[in-house]
């Protein structure tokens, strides 16, 4: 045994003098090309394989390289080294943890171990370049063992930027764009501004009926993860989403809960800066994936059902999907715009509304009467949600979120009272809000200033005749659907028989709803 240690000091005896030599001696360059060969030499030995993943790949920055870097930020926990590094991106809301220089981090892949190492080095001296290179050269050596390589290596990477992906969109602060007024582009040369999005809406907060949730929830969860379906059935992956209903129901702030559960930027497109079908293109094209597109109030942004009524004369064949020839807003507010209903239904649904990937199309409306049947129709509105009044279910969100109620907490006859009169004065959950909110700091006066409305309301409905479900007269619900399918059916039917004084006071409703 003493002769095996004699040995080993010896052997480091002369590693250390041969290492001393070669550092007075040989120029930084040589002795790294020297330890780089007899790398290259160790490893035609071994019985591993190892991959080199650099962060410049020639000018350009390695997406991989990146990608690597966030992924093993996620399994810190088995850095085999003491120090790490913190980073914070621009528009992040969290700090990330990553490896130092030289350092180890091990990791498991389908039962399969795998270390990745960062090595940095210093650069060469650059003579002349055209773009100026960073002074240490970065990269990961994965290693991985000759026999898992064909089992592991394709389906690895792409599980590690997926995952860097992730990881990027959870950290990331998520953005609301703009388009620029006029058409006019950023310092960038992008036609959308930006703001941090940090609308705290959420479905937990959303006053909605939890089963209606759960279903819009299980329906973005079903796009978000069904890439390959979309592929296998030749479908553009898009959804589109139509929120319909009386203003103050929630309809942006069901928009914000939609983003905030995917991880999504949102794109909220003003139709009247656009002036042209080509211009609504290009800004379609300047939108990222993993995004939602919205136009709000759209029965109000631009004329959507005006189309060309010197088609509509008697005996003339009229085709809905080939004759989109309606113009906007230049025919009567004289801004210019050229926009025509056939350019936004290829917006949603044409050629061009699959150049990108998972990105959501909502439309948000107080009049879905008011709309073309073209533009409901399944494939560019595939979903219809309807925004209905306060409903119990959501009454009950609104205790608990504004002062903390839960139904246990609340005496029964008070409980049974609201039950019956809330459906009755078809309150807005925007109404119930600003009642619960002033009084805040009193829950007791809350509660029953709340009551009081719900009953005013109530009354004053069944008085003036207007509660909906007497006399044979149609219910809420049954009146939501008969106005759908009227919208689907036949929206323009009373269009050629309309005045222009009609149309002016619709515009004029149109431009003081509020959602």
């Amino acid at each position: 045994m003493k002769e095996y240690w004699t040995s080993l000091a010896s052997l480091l005896g002369v590693l250390a003098f041969c290492q001393s030599l070669m550092n007075s001696v040989f120029p930084p360059e040589l002795r790294f090309a020297f330890l780089k060969l007899f790398n290259r030499f160790f490893q035609l030995f071994s019985s591993f394989c190892y991959f080199d993943i650099t962060e410049i790949d020639g000018v350009n920055t390695n997406e991989l390289y990146n990608a690597v870097q966030l992924y093993l930020s996620s399994s810190i926990s088995s850095v085999s080294g003491n120090r790490l590094s913190l980073t914070r991106a621009i528009n992040s809301s969290s700090i990330t943890f990553g490896l130092s220089n030289n350092d180890s981090i091990v990791d498991t892949f389908n039962s399969v171990t795998v270390v990745w190492e960062h090595i940095v080095t210093q650069r060469q001296t650059q003579t002349f370049a055209w773009r100026p290179m960073p002074e240490e050269k970065r990269g990961f050596t994965l290693r991985i063992k000759k026999k898992d390589k064909n089992l592991i290596l394709d389906s690895y990477l792409d599980y590690i930027m997926e995952k860097a992906n992730e990881i990027r969109r959870k950290n990331q602060d998520r953005l609301l764009y703009t388009n620029s007024r006029g058409g006019s582009l950023d310092s960038r040369g992008l036609p959308w501004e930006s703001v941090p999005f940090k609308h705290p809406s959420t479905f937990d907060t959303l006053a909605m009926d939890p089963v209606k949730k759960k279903q819009i929830m299980e329906d973005l969860k079903d796009f978000a993860k069904c890439q390959s379906f979309y592929q296998k059935t030749g479908r553009a992956w898009k959804r589109g989403y139509l929120l319909y209903g009386p203003p103050g129901t929630g309809k942006s702030s069901m928009i914000a809960a939609m983003a905030n559960y995917l991880g999504y930027d949102i794109y909220d497109l003003e139709l009247t800066e656009v002036k042209s079908n080509s211009e609504l293109r290009k800004l379609l094209m300047k939108t990222s994936s993993k995004s939602i597109i919205v136009i709000e109030d759209i029965d109000c942004s631009i004329s959507l059902t005006n189309r060309s009524k010197k088609q509509s004369t008697a005996g003339s064949y009229y085709d809905p999907e080939m004759t989109l020839t309606g113009s906007g807003l230049g025919d009567d507010s004289g801004n210019g715009s050229t926009i025509t209903l056939s350019g936004l239904l290829n917006f949603t649904d044409g050629l061009w509304s699959c150049c990108g990937s998972e990105r959501i199309f909502v439309f948000t409306t107080n009049h879905i009467e008011k709309l073309d049947p073209a533009l409901l129709r399944s494939g560019r509105m595939d979903m219809h949600i309807y925004m209905s009044y306060c409903t119990f279910p959501s009454l009950k969100i609104l205790l608990r979120n504004y002062l903390g109620y839960e139904e246990r907490d609340l005496n029964d006859g008070v409980f049974k009272e609201m039950e019956e009169v809330v459906v009755k004065a078809e309150i807005t959950p925007a109404d119930v809000s600003e009642a619960l909110i002033k009084n805040r700091r009193d829950r007791e006066k809350a509660l029953r200033e709340l009551l009081e409305e719900l009953r005013s309301r109530a009354k004053r409905n069944e008085k003036n005749a207007k509660l909906r479900g007497r006399n044979g007269s149609l219910t809420v619900a049954a009146d939501v659907e008969e106005q759908e399918k009227r919208a689907l059916d036949s929206p323009y039917a009373e269009e050629n028989g309309e005045d222009e004084e009609e149309e002016e006071i619709d515009d004029s409703i149109c431009k003081n709803s509020e959602d």
